[in-house]
Order: C-alpha cells, then sequence, then structure tokens
C-alpha cells in the first residue's frame, strides 16, 4: 500500500511540474530596430510571407534612413531571439556581419552604443545595465538588457541610405484557450524611441496558407487578410502588430465546449442521483423496517466519487472531439479529487433525510 501512495504522489508531482508551463509556446521574437539619435528612419517597410503550414514566417524589413554624419557608426540594433536560420543584414545591397553586444557594454555611457540613450533606461535591478521594456502583446513586456541585442557598424556617408534585414520566424502558440491559437509577433514599441517617425508599411502574404486569418492592423487598405494585404500608417498602430490563425471546429465541439466540464459533471450527477432515488424507493418498498438502506450507503459513497471522475476525464473527452487543434492544457483540474471529503457527506445526509422520509411514508401507509 505505501508503494502504490508513492507511485500516485510521484506521478501526481509530474502533472503538477508540466501545469505550471506556461501556456504560451513562444516563437521568434522579432520587432523594429533601435535607432541610433544620429538616424532618421524616413520609412520602415515590413514584409511577412506565412508558409502553407502556418509555422514558420518569413520577414523581409526595409528601412530608408538618413544619417547627418559620416564615417564609421552603429546606425541600429535589433531584437532578434530563437529565429529560424540566418538573421541577415544589407546596407545598400551590401550584405554585412552582424554580431551580439558584447557582455561587457552592460552601461551606454562611455561606449559605442551612446548614442542609443534615448531608449534605453537604468536598470533597477541588483545587476546594473542598461534595459528596455519590448511589447509582444497587450500590456505585457520583455524587459531587456543592451547586450540581449544584435549590432552591425559600418562606414556611412551622409545621406540617405537602405537597410534590409531578412530571416525566418517560427510560431508562437497559445494553449490558454480549448483550442489552440497560432501567431507571428512583431514589436513595433522601439519606434517609440526613434529620432522621428515618418511612414509604415506592412505587407502581409498569405497566398500560400488556405485558412482565414485575422490582424489586430484593422482593415487592411488594399487586398485581403487570405491573400496579399497591405496597410500604410503615418504613425505607430500599436505597440505590436500580431497575425493570428486560430482553427476552426465542428458544431459538435463547440457544444461541447460551451457545456464544459462542469456542465457534463452536473448532467451526470442529475441523471444518476434520479437513478439513485429510484433505486432507495424500490429498496424501501421490498425492506421497510431496515434501520440503514445499503443502497443509500453505497450510492453516497460511490456516485459523488464517479462525478469528480467524469469532471476530470471531460477535459480528455472535450480535447478528443476537438481533435488536433485541441489545446490540451488545462491546469490543475485534477486536485477536484480533494472535494470529495466534503461532497460526499453532504450527498449522503441528503439521500439519507429523502430515505428516511420515503420508510415513513411506507409505514405510515401499511
Amino acid at each position: 500500500m505505501r508503494q502504490i501512495l508513492t507511485i500516485i504522489l510521484f506521478l501526481s508531482g509530474r502533472i503538477c511540474l508540466a501545469n505550471m508551463a506556461s501556456p504560451v509556446l513562444e516563437g521568434t521574437r522579432t520587432g523594429s530596430v533601435f535607432s541610433s539619435h544620429d538616424i532618421d528612419i524616413l520609412k520602415e517597410k515590413i514584409y511577412l510571407k506565412i508558409d502553407k503550414d502556418f509555422k514558420t514566417a518569413f520577414y523581409r524589413i526595409e528601412y530608408l534612413i538618413r544619417t547627418d554624419t559620416a564615417g564609421q557608426q552603429i546606425p541600429m540594433l535589433f531584437i532578434a531571439k530563437d529565429y529560424k536560420g540566418n538573421f541577415s543584414v544589407w546596407v545598400d545591397n551590401r550584405e554585412i556581419k552582424v554580431f551580439d553586444v558584447p557582455y561587457e557594454y552592460k552601461t551606454i555611457r562611455h561606449t559605442p552604443f551612446e548614442k542609443f540613450s534615448n531608449s534605453f533606461n537604468r536598470s533597477s535591478r541588483d545587476e546594473e545595465g542598461e534595459t528596455v521594456e519590448i511589447f509582444w502583446q497587450e500590456n505585457s513586456g520583455t524587459i531587456y538588457y543592451l547586450n540581449d541585442l544584435k549590432y552591425f557598424e559600418i562606414d556611412l556617408t551622409k545621406g540617405e541610405h537602405q537597410i534590409r534585414v531578412e530571416y525566418m520566424a517560427n510560431v508562437w502558440t497559445d494553449r490558454s484557450d480549448w483550442v489552440k491559437e497560432y501567431s507571428f509577433r512583431y514589436s513595433l514599441s522601439p519606434a517609440k524611441y526613434w529620432k522621428s517617425f515618418d511612414t509604415l508599411e506592412i505587407t502581409l502574404d498569405a497566398s500560400d496558407f488556405t485558412y482565414p486569418l485575422t490582424t489586430n492592423l484593422g482593415k487592411p487598405n488594399k487586398g485581403q487578410n487570405d491573400g496579399i494585404s497591405a496597410w500604410n500608417f503615418s504613425e505607430l498602430p500599436a505597440d505590436f502588430f500580431e497575425v493570428i490563425y486560430k482553427p476552426g471546429i465542428n458544431g459538435f465541439a463547440k457544444a461541447m465546449i460551451a457545456v464544459g466540464p462542469i456542465g457534463m459533471a452536473l448532467i451526470f450527477f442529475v441523471l444518476t442521483a434520479f437513478l439513485h432515488l429510484i433505486g432507495i424507493k424500490k429498496y424501501r418498498r421490498k425492506e421497510p423496517a431496515k434501520k440503514h438502506s445499503r443502497v443509500v450507503i453505497a450510492g453516497s459513497i460511490i456516485l459523488p466519487f464517479i462525478v469528480l471522475l467524469i469532471y476530470m476525464f471531460s477535459f480528455n473527452i472535450i480535447d478528443l472531439i476537438i481533435g488536433d487543434a485541441a489545446s490540451n492544457y488545462h491546469g490543475y483540474y485534477f486536485l477536484a479529487i480533494i472535494l470529495y471529503p466534503f461532497l460526499m457527506p453532504v450527498y449522503w445526509i441528503i439521500m439519507w433525510l429523502a430515505d428516511k422520509r420515503i420508510k415513513g411514508r411506507i409505514i405510515n401507509n401499511s
């Protein structure tokens, strides 16, 4: 018995660890650049092409910049986390090498990155450093240190230059609801710190993907979200933009989600409690003189336990009905079993009172 309890506790601990994980499986973190205060960004053009399975997306971002100074300089810093393959940068159609910001540059002052001071703040953490918050969804951002970013250094002449960035991004998966929600996210919030902001053009190419998509950008100026669509902005539309795909499910799956585990457990409870009551009546007609009803005792012990099991297993049942689109992420629902010591006595008392009343009626009518 002790060995069995040990195994149960071990498995419960493993389940607890699994459910402590975030419901969001993060994809590639990318966003607009941080710009030196010597640079005017005249235009940002973002081209995003979704693959046929909505697993990866190709990004091509083009910047038209104007610099007021000439010489060797660092014009931009990049957010580029967990991208797939290479992160490539071209300046005036010449590919250049991109580096990680050295760890020793935790502070901007008296470093080659001093011209980015308008974007960063001194960290309030124990380890001093320059930080910035980047937003990937509504009211949810991530703090980045300067040395989390990438940069390039190049000799620029005064005037206008074109910078192009290309990479492949992995999808984000949100499992917080019954059905998974997939998205590609691009943070626009770094643009708030630019010396100037003129125009932003976003093009979404979903021609290879055959299912409906949504975005947080509103109605496009050109095209539709199921093909090639484009938006034009003269100011930042939001802190981030997101391309979202949520798989469709059939009507039966929608109905089961609407009923939910609690609804399924309640339906089962009402039906079985009604059958239990019928069984109590039949037993009392046969054994009106018995002090205790075996039907009351057995049903009161077993039925609340089964109802809780129905509640717990209904999560898996609904996931099975949903199919591949199911999130399979539901937190600590198995802990519902701890309610048994509270539910069982209440149910037993109710059925005992019902049995007592039925017994009294039978004796009085005899």
